[in-house]
This record gives C-alpha cells, sequence and structure tokens, in this order.
C-alpha cells in the first residue's frame, strides 16, 4: 500500500504536529481532511512552541478599525550592531462581518474579545469559531469607549470564561456568563474617588487588572504657630485586580514609582500594562526623561511585588523623538529588550515602534503606514465556543 499524507502512522503525525509552527497552521489543514481534523483537537507546535514564542511575537492589532495579525521577529537582533527585526501586518479576512467598526479588543485563554456598538465578539482564531453576545436589555447598545474586561471563573475542572462591563445607564457594573449565556447586574463598586483608567484592562491568568486613580484629601496645618488648616486633596495612581472568580474588585496594589497626576486627577506621565508569556504583569511607565519597566515577582488579586526590567535614560539616546508618546508594548527577556508602539494616531506616512534595551540598546522597527489603535499579544488555544452559526471558516496562516 502506497504511503499518503492521509494514512501516515498515528506517532509520525503526532510529532510532526508538535513540530509545525503555529504560522503554519493554515498550510497544514489545507495538506489533507485527516490533518485539518487533528488540529482542532491538538495544539499545532507543541514542541515548537516555546522556541518560536522566544524568536517572535504573536498578537493582534487593531488599524482602521479593523483587525489584523501580527508578527514581530526579534531573532535578529545582536550586540554587535547589525540587527534585522522581521515584521509582517495582515488583515484577518476570514472575519466578514457587515459591522466592520471594531473599537476595543482583548485577549483571554486564546480568546479575543472584539467590542462593537450593537454587540460583542469572542472568537478563537485557532478553531475559526465566534460567538455573538447581545445586551443585557433590548434596544441596548454597548459603549465603544465603555469599561470592559475579560477573564475565567478558575473554581471548577473546566474554565468559565466571563466579561465584564459598566453598566451604560445607571452606573455600576454587570457580567457576562459564557456557561449560563446570560448578563446579571453586579452589587460591587469602586472604593470612594476611585476611578478607572481610560486605557483598559488587561487579563492575566483569568483575572482582569486595570490602572486607578484614587484622590485622597488633606488637611494641613499651617501659619507660625500650625493653627490654622487648610484642605488640601492628592490623587495617586495604584493596580486594581476584578477577580472573575469571586466577582470582586481586590485591594488597591502599589505600582514600583510614582506617577505625576494632577489636581484634576490626568495623569501628567504615562503608564501601560502589558502581560509577559501570559504569567506575569509588566508596567511601564513614561515621563519626559525616562522609560522604564517593571515585571511582577508575584501578582494575585490583592498582592503584587515588583522587580525593575529596564530603565532606559531617553536624554542619552540619539535620534529618540520628543513626541513620542509610549503605548502598548512587551518586553524579550532573553534579548532584554522592549518593544514600545507609540500612541500617536496620525495616518500617513510610515510609522514606527521603537526597540529599547539595556546598555543603551535603541532602534526602530516599521509597522506599517497606518498607526495601530489596540494590540494585545496572542497564545493560541483549544477553548471551544459554542456557535448558533454553522459552516466552516477558511483555514489561513496568521
Amino acid at each position: 500500500m502506497t504511503t499518503t499524507m492521509s494514512n501516515l502512522p498515528e506517532v509520525l503525525v503526532e510529532e510532526i504536529i508538535s513540530r509545525v509552527p503555529i504560522t503554519s497552521l493554515g498550510s497544514f489543514r489545507s495538506s489533507c481532511k485527516k490533518w485539518e481534523a487533528l488540529s482542532k483537537t491538538h495544539l499545532l507546535g507543541g514542541k515548537a512552541a516555546e522556541v518560536t514564542t522566544r524568536k517572535q511575537l504573536l498578537g493582534f492589532i487593531l488599524v482602521d478599525d479593523k483587525i489584523c495579525s501580527m508578527k514581530l521577529d526579534l531573532h535578529g537582533i545582536t550586540k554587535d550592531g547589525y540587527d534585522f527585526v522581521d515584521t509582517s501586518v495582515k488583515q484577518v479576512s476570514a472575519l466578514d462581518l457587515d459591522e466592520l467598526s471594531i473599537s476595543q479588543i482583548f485577549h483571554c485563554d486564546g480568546l479575543l474579545l472584539c467590542v462593537f456598538s450593537k454587540r460583542l465578539m469572542v472568537c478563537n482564531m485557532y478553531l475559526g469559531q465566534t460567538r455573538f453576545i447581545k445586551p443585557r436589555r433590548l434596544f441596548e447598545r454597548f459603549d465603544k469607549s465603555g469599561v470592559y474586561a475579560f477573564g475565567y471563573d478558575d473554581s471548577s475542572k473546566n474554565r468559565n470564561h466571563k466579561i465584564l462591563r459598566n453598566k451604560s445607564v445607571g452606573g455600576g457594573y454587570e457580567i457576562y456568563n459564557f456557561r449560563s449565556d446570560s448578563w446579571k447586574v453586579l452589587n460591587v463598586d469602586l472604593e470612594e474617588d476611585t476611578q478607572l483608567d481610560q486605557q483598559g484592562s488587561l487579563s492575566l491568568k483569568g483575572n482582569a487588572y486595570f490602572l486607578v486613580t484614587k484622590t485622597f484629601e488633606e488637611t494641613l496645618e499651617v501659619g507660625e504657630d500650625l493653627e490654622e488648616a487648610m484642605d488640601s486633596e492628592e490623587t495617586e495612581e495604584f493596580l486594581l485586580c476584578f477577580d472573575f472568580t469571586t466577582e470582586r474588585f481586590g485591594q488597591l496594589l502599589s505600582l514600583p514609582f510614582h506617577s505625576e497626576v494632577d489636581d484634576d486627577g490626568v495623569r501628567e506621565d504615562n503608564v501601560v500594562l502589558s502581560c509577559v508569556r501570559d504569567e506575569q504583569l509588566a508596567v511601564l511607565h513614561h515621563s519626559d526623561t525616562t522609560i522604564g519597566i517593571w515585571i511582577s515577582t508575584e501578582i494575585e488579586p490583592n498582592a503584587v511585588s515588583w522587580k525593575e526590567f529596564l530603565e532606559v535614560d531617553l536624554v542619552t539616546l540619539h535620534g529618540f523623538p520628543d513626541d513620542f508618546k509610549a503605548g502598548s508594548f512587551f518586553v524579550d527577556e532573553e534579548k532584554q529588550v522592549a518593544v514600545v508602539f507609540d500612541q500617536e494616531t496620525e495616518a500617513g506616512g510610515n510609522h514606527t515602534a521603537c526597540i529599547i534595551g539595556k546598555d543603551g540598546y535603541f532602534n526602530f522597527v516599521n509597522i506599517g503606514d497606518t498607526p495601530p489603535q489596540y494590540f494585545t499579544s496572542y497564545v493560541p488555544s483549544l477553548v471551544s465556543l459554542e456557535t448558533k452559526k454553522k459552516g466552516k471558516r477558511k483555514a489561513r496562516d496568521y
């Protein structure tokens, strides 16, 4: 009997599956029907995944309100100054939607949450599955700039994914339960004089983390004999966790730096959150003269500790733009560098991200002629979504 791809020994096929990188998913699935079916129950690139993750970033960005995949390969960065950074950005054409204006994206557990005005969409890019979620009330719309968070309840063997959002009318919060396919109003609120940052949330180990500001009132004693009192306010910035298992906000957590906030609660410096391998939290602080990055050594809903990853003196970086405003970022611990996207949103020309590292390392990488609005890293998974819509999506490479 002639050996073909469809009748190879099972042991050999499993070995092939473990070595093929996730970036070749479309090609692998188009090989034969048997391999396509296996890719829906096995995660491609088991042995190659760790190497691929170290060598390149896989993620999704919003460009002109459309989802695009991004690959960024830093393997060419060397200490001798001859750097080659390979980038690839392309629109995810498989998402054929009538409503193309996506305002926010979030990643959790291999799933991507997309915010529209009329509904939410959750998709598993690896499995090619989508799930649409309608508001709790008829004729209600989702606030495109509202507060959202994506996570899961890990109290049982099978994770129950959930979505948190602020209510459009009347204040407060409500939560969507994937298992029950329903919304419910939560009896939770923030501490007094505490406000969530407009940057949005970040999912880590099933919980969501926000940047928040809190205003404290102080009474200062003035005068020669300290007999007069003067009321004063001070605003500080913290980290706040929403625990999807208990469905409660945690305690205010300290950041490893002091961020300047004016009297109106507006941050004067720039602070951004990111994930490291879906295991640790990273925070970036961009002031007029420095960019500092810290990585968590311990992270729980009510506790966090930090270690410094990188601090760069921008004054010493020749060619660093004065109008650069740090946005989404990710760190490469092996290369000891960080890639930081600019929050600049003006269209036209080539847009770049800066790469900074220890010992004064500095470089730029071109990311296309349209600036990305959001960036989220991506880790594929086999989490299945129940979909009412039947039919197969065309396999593709990321």
